[in-house]
């Protein structure tokens, strides 16, 4: 089976296009199933040029809802992608945890109060050491991520590439660092996705690295597949590349999820 479970809505102010042209492009593509997954409104007043206002929650929800009416052959899944905040995390619990989510994707696209995966502020990438600091901080904030235990997905893994500038240490990243978070992770019955909206990036590579995948496989992590959608042709996209990292990776299944509880597909 294949299946896209990062895809946005226009609610997040940066995705074009009616969810109803994003599921036909899904079905067009053979998709198995798929699920939305708009960036989560909380914790309040954050990152607000990016994603749904609170007040556009409950429309999300109706979306989901008229969709799985309008579409009922291909199983539509509730999700969200939730930023790490550190600090203010208790705050989108307060709101997430009432909530029948399908699963969950947990992201980082700031460090500090640099959102460096924002081509506005590319410049900033040529500073002395931002490299370092922000692939550093980076996986120490995806450690919090897994040790929540409140997300079932680790999104776009190494998203810091996406310009294509590495930083000094990665290689002791990659040897150490990215290893145990990666087993920390499998210990927890994580999923890893791959996201192949990095073809679409300067970096001109799927999320994660084939090394990277090939470390999660090895983890135990679960896998899911994604495209990282913000217009209506993309739900899909890039797949068949996809499969080729994924059976590179030594991976044979991809997992769905319903309520929050995985369960293993045949990969293709």
């Amino acid at each position: 089976m294949l299946l896209d479970y990062h895809i946005h809505t226009d609610l997040c102010r940066h995705a074009q296009g009616a969810p109803d042209n994003y599921v036909k492009t899904a079905i067009k593509r053979g998709l198995g199933e798929i699920g939305f997954s708009d960036h989560c409104p909380w914790p309040a007043g954050f990152d607000m040029k990016s994603r749904m206002a609170i007040s556009d929650f409950p429309q999300y929800k109706k979306i989901l809802s008229g969709l799985r009416e309008k579409f009922p052959s291909l199983p539509i899944k509730y999700g969200l992608e939730v930023d790490w905040v550190p600090g203010r995390m208790d705050e989108v619990w307060d709101s997430l945890d009432k909530e029948e989510f399908d699963y969950l994707i947990g992201s980082i696209h700031h460090v500090g109060d640099f959102p460096f995966d924002n081509p506005e502020r590319l410049k900033e990438w040529s500073k002395k050491e931002t490299a370092d600091t922000v692939w550093q901080k980076y996986f120490k904030t995806m450690k919090d991520i897994i040790l929540s235990g409140k997300l079932d997905i680790l999104g776009h893994f190494d998203i810091p590439k996406k310009f294509g500038i590495y930083p000094k240490c990665y290689d002791k990243l990659l040897k150490n660092e990215i290893p145990e978070l990666l087993k920390l992770a499998g210990t927890r019955n994580m999923a890893i996705e791959i996201n192949t909206s990095g073809l679409r990036k300067p970096v001109g590579e799927i999320y994660p690295s084939p090394e990277i995948l090939r470390m999660a496989r090895e983890s135990g992590l679960l896998l899911t597949l994604g495209s990282d959608s913000h217009h209506p042709d993309e739900p899909g996209k890039d797949f068949d590349k996809a499969l080729e990292l994924a059976k590179f990776a030594g991976y044979k299944e991809v997992c769905s999820f319903n309520k929050r509880i995985p369960s293993p597909h045949k990969l293709g």
